[in-house]
């Protein structure tokens, strides 16, 4: 990560999420050489400025909503040639210019869908695990995880054993978010020490 990333508006997820996933993805595709991280990682970079589309090689910038649903279109086709969506006719309906898949690995391909599906909001799930966060980045603790659960099942019965699955699942959430949190904060240790 050589550039200043820049942050596009019509991601549904929150910028911490979208960076916490960066260093993530980075910190797997390093370590490991997974594909789909690599995937991930390049769909990031390529939202954020740093370089071009993943699957597509579209040099276009910024990314606008519609360049990034084009190139999930044309993932999903690399993914299922045999079975692939109408990506030339999708691309056409968004108003931008049909680019062909690049020889891609399924894997990366795979990483890319996952990724755009996510900032778009089509897919609720981050591609990876990421922390839990509190709007302003800091990390979310047991008790408002807590209070967060009860408050999205309003008709739940919350009797003394449900609360304490939900503390317990909250504490393991919390420490989850560190062990994250310190991995991003070796990744990012890692690219500065050069």
């Amino acid at each position: 990560m050589t550039w200043t990333p820049t942050e596009p508006q019509w991601t549904v997820p929150s910028l911490h999420e979208i960076a916490d996933l960066h260093w993530l993805a980075y910190a797997d595709a390093t370590e490991s050489g997974s594909g789909r991280a690599a995937g991930i990682v390049a769909t990031l970079a390529w939202v954020r400025g740093g370089q071009t589309a993943p699957v597509t090689g579209r040099e276009e910038r910024p990314v606008s909503q519609a360049l990034a649903e084009a190139e999930l279109w044309v993932a999903r086709a690399a993914l299922a040639p045999d079975a692939a969506p109408p990506a030339h006719a999708l691309s056409q309906t968004l108003g931008v210019d049909y680019c062909p898949p690049l020889d891609v690995p399924p894997t990366r391909a795979e990483g890319t869908a996952a990724t755009l599906g996510w900032l778009l909001g089509t897919n609720a799930s981050p591609p990876l695990p990421l922390p839990a966060r509190r709007p302003d980045g800091q990390l979310a603790d047991a008790h408002e995880l807590v209070e967060a659960a009860m408050a999205s099942a309003p008709l739940k019965i919350w009797g003394p054993e449900q609360r304490h699955a939900a503390r317990n699942e909250a504490q393991a959430t919390v420490e989850r978010s560190r062990r994250l949190t310190a991995r991003i904060a070796a990744a990012r240790q890692r690219v500065q020490s050069g």
